[in-house]
């Protein structure tokens, strides 16, 4: 075994020891149910460190000492990656627990609402946006029911 590869671990236990401390502190005054979650995230956060790791690994990136800005970069596309799938979960949820009817936020008409899905672009990339639509037939106009807004500005 060389140096090299015994500073690996010493340099991720390190690195988890912080990122743990950091949770831990978080940690303090949750009930039962956050503290499963948030070891269950973390968890899960390090599976993914160590697959973004072995990609690069498969790709020849540590047959010599890489940049930083290489290891960041491809961190920074997970995080990325993730932001994205968390971003279409969570408009799936406000799309789910939508009513089945609004009112029409110029005449009061009780409208069917309706999910639609359509692309946007986010600050981390395209997500597919799941919301909820309704159409007035009497102000031959949709609107959005999930805000509080007329949609006008």
């Amino acid at each position: 075994m060389s140096i090299g590869e015994l500073s690996v671990p010493a340099l991720r236990y390190v690195n988890w020891r912080f990122v743990e401390d950091y949770f831990e502190r978080q940690e303090q005054g949750m009930d039962a149910n956050q503290q499963a979650r948030a070891e269950k995230k973390r968890r899960l956060l390090r599976e993914l460190a160590e697959l973004q790791v072995a990609e690069m690994a498969d790709a020849g990136q540590f047959d010599q000492t890489p940049h930083f800005g290489t290891i960041e970069r491809a961190a920074s596309e997970l995080g990325k990656e993730l932001s994205r799938e968390a971003q279409q979960r969570a408009a799936r949820e406000v799309a789910a627990v939508g009513e089945a009817r609004a009112a029409c936020p110029t005449c009061g008409a009780l409208c069917d609402v309706a999910t639609n899905c359509r692309i946007v672009n986010s600050i981390d990339g395209p997500v597919e946006l799941t919301e909820c639509v309704a159409d007035c037939r009497q102000c031959r106009r949709s609107f959005f029911p999930s805000t509080d807004s007329d949609g006008v500005g």
